[in-house]
């Protein structure tokens, strides 16, 4: 995300710049921000040109504009909060890099739990990337998670935990905490379903790590899924 970082770097400096009087502020590093912070002067509709929007229902409009070299394309609800899935694309170069983020309203806020790092020639950049898959393996009712956190600097003493709850026609079935298993860049972990018609799946993907330096920090991401 280098290119699309220097851009957001850019933006940072001059509204620091006209904010305190013409001072020069230190730069800004990715890494001093959370990921909602990161992204929130992209995604600001503010900095946009060619803002359009569609309305798709009474609570959730469609809002396209452009950002420096790029197309930017979300969703807000009806109290103009960021919410699902956004795509930021460059426009002019397809080896940019580019993110998809997702969107939650967390205790009324907003909050970027998933975002992929990508660009059109080589695909996701899982290296640099927050998000998780899911897929079915074999074993009737068994679903393996997929859990993907940046890994560019490199950790030391990591852990990934799993919260797990389970619920069917809106009553809790039962709530898990599992250890998860790293490999590659990844944690993994396996679990068994209830099978009590549609199911729905709440939890919390959680990692904690550390770095040579001393300094400890944690990635978590909210799940929400159906199962059938």
């Amino acid at each position: 995300m280098r290119k699309l970082y220097v851009i957001i770097l850019t933006v940072f400096t001059i509204y620091s710049c006209k904010k305190e009087n013409h001072k020069i502020e230190p730069k800004i590093k990715k890494e001093n921000y959370n990921p909602t912070e990161y992204f929130s002067f992209p995604t600001n509709i503010k900095n946009w040109k060619k803002y359009a929007e569609i309305v798709i229902n009474d609570s959730l409009k469609k809002v396209s504009g452009e950002f420096e070299d790029y197309i930017i394309e979300g969703y807000i609800d009806n109290n103009g909060q960021k919410i699902g899935w956004w795509n930021i694309v460059n426009r002019k170069n397809d080896q940019a890099d580019n993110a998809r983020i997702e969107y939650r309203i967390i205790d009324k806020k907003e909050f970027v739990n998933q975002y992929i790092s990508y660009n059109l020639k080589d695909g996701n950049d899982t290296i640099n990337s927050l998000f998780y898959l899911r897929k079915k393996l074999r074993k009737p009712n068994t679903l393996r998670y997929k859990f993907y956190t940046p890994n560019k600097k490199i950790k030391i003493n990591m852990s990934g935990k799993f919260f797990i709850s389970y619920f069917s026609n809106n009553k809790k079935l039962k709530t898990e905490d599992l250890k998860c298993f790293k490999k590659n860049n990844y944690y993994y972990v396996d679990i068994d379903f209830p099978t009590q018609g549609t199911i729905i799946v709440k939890g919390l993907f959680e990692e904690g790590y550390e770095y040579d330096s001393g300094e400890m920090g944690v990635n978590d991401m909210y799940i929400l899924d159906t199962l059938k």
